[in-house]
């Protein structure tokens, strides 16, 4: 199963989908996001890949542009924003028309948007959103 394989879901996996859509020279029509229990958002030493959350440090600048000033959350607490974000009960692909994500994105004042994320899901706490998974992963 995938759900309990990050490494080989956002590794591997997305490589081989990744390749398939510049293949199929398809990058200009198709967008892909990449959601899993376990997702880790990128620490920003290494190209996060094809689908994958914004880095800690691009994440850290949006908070500062937002908040005027310097980001109060820790890397790990930023990391753990992030990656609340794209964690779901099963490792899922999110494949869109690339045109609806250029609509997403241009209605959307993206700093604001994760900095509020980020802060909704710090305020909820890391252990109760890991009871949560934790609870809808079992549920048959």
């Amino acid at each position: 199963s995938f759900d309990n394989r990050f490494d080989l879901w956002s590794g591997p996996i997305f490589c081989l989908l990744e390749t398939g859509v510049v293949a199929a020279q398809a990058e200009a029509q198709v967008g892909v996001v990449c959601f899993h229990p376990e997702y880790k958002t990128p620490d920003g030493t290494t190209w996060p890949g094809f689908g994958h959350m914004h880095s800690i440090p691009r994440l850290k600048t949006w908070i500062e542009e937002e908040r005027g000033g310097e980001c109060e959350f820790s890397d790990n607490e930023v990391a753990a924003g992030g990656a609340w974000q794209r964690r779901t009960p099963h490792a899922t692909l999110n494949v869109l028309r690339a045109d609806q994500l250029e609509r997403a994105e241009s209605k959307r004042n993206t700093p604001q948007l994760y900095t509020r994320n980020i802060e909704t899901l710090m305020e909820i706490g890391s252990d109760k959103l890991r009871d949560d998974l934790n609870a809808e992963r079992t549920l048959e």
